[in-house]
């Protein structure tokens, strides 16, 4: 598989590139042989990846091969023929297979909580309401990144249902690496929407939870986090989202499990 073909095919399996180029690459699957035959060895990769572990994969396919080899040496004189056709089908089928046992073990190997984290985190900028007349020391410390600061004017007002002060708290307790606290104050933030009905700082408590859960390498709850947030096109970090690519997340529920 062709490099620029192999990287353009795993982008629009996950959905990471822009519409026009998202057109593009499907119409090029529909109208050449060589892509269509890529598109399909990459979706049995995922296929590979989804319904067994990697290396339970591998020792059937060697299985498989075992079975069948002997087969091809006592094929009688006269199915010369049959033989010639078998012998560069059976050389095209291990290049297959090697292909996407190399593919998949390059993910498995390099794919992980942090490695999405990294890949997939951005900074929350406090923006400026319009017509507000002043800054808080909660919004001042947070704009100044005094982390210490801010968790200290939260912590002052003692509210659990100002939804900003409990987020822009969660957000300094992520940034200084304290995950568990980081946590329970997004979900603060999410049982207080559920609860009034309202989205107030909902999707940011939830995109942000899942990256707290990644830093902290609990995957599981990330992944539940982020497929909700990927089904939501109207979720304000979509976007985001979709750049965590849906192999790498299949790859971290079996890590997970395993």
């Amino acid at each position: 598989m062709e490099d620029r073909n192999e990287h353009l095919l795993i982008n629009y399996f996950d959905r990471t590139l822009e519409e026009r180029e998202m057109r593009e690459v499907e119409e090029l699957i529909n109208t050449d042989l060589e892509v269509r035959k890529q598109w399909q060895y990459l979706q049995l990769a995922v296929e590979a990846v989804e319904y067994a572990a990697l290396y339970d994969q591998v020792a059937a396919v060697k299985e498989n091969f075992r079975t069948i080899q002997p087969v091809e040496v006592l094929l009688p004189a006269n199915r010369k023929n049959v033989r010639s056709i078998v012998r560069p089908f059976m050389r095209v089928a291990a290049a297959v297979v090697a292909l996407i046992v190399g593919t998949v073990a390059y993910k498995y190997f390099t794919v992980s909580a942090t490695h999405v984290y990294d890949k997939t985190f951005i900074a929350y900028n406090l923006s400026t309401s319009r017509g507000q007349a002043t800054i808080t020391d909660l919004e001042q410390a947070y704009r100044n990144q005094n982390w210490n600061g801010v968790i200290a004017a939260a912590n002052s007002s003692s509210s659990l249902s100002d939804n900003k002060a409990l987020f822009l708290a969660a957000m300094a307790h992520l940034q200084l690496k304290n995950f568990a606290a980081a946590n329970q104050l997004f979900e603060q933030v999410l049982r207080n929407n559920s609860q009034t009905g309202d989205d107030y700082f909902r999707d940011e408590a939830q995109f942000y939870l899942a990256m707290s859960n990644l830093a902290n390498n609990h995957p599981v709850q990330a992944i539940a986090l982020l497929q909700q947030i990927r089904a939501d096109k109207n979720h304000l970090y979509h976007q985001q989202a979709m750049q965590v690519g849906k192999m790498d997340l299949e790859l971290l529920k079996i890590k997970a499990n395993r």
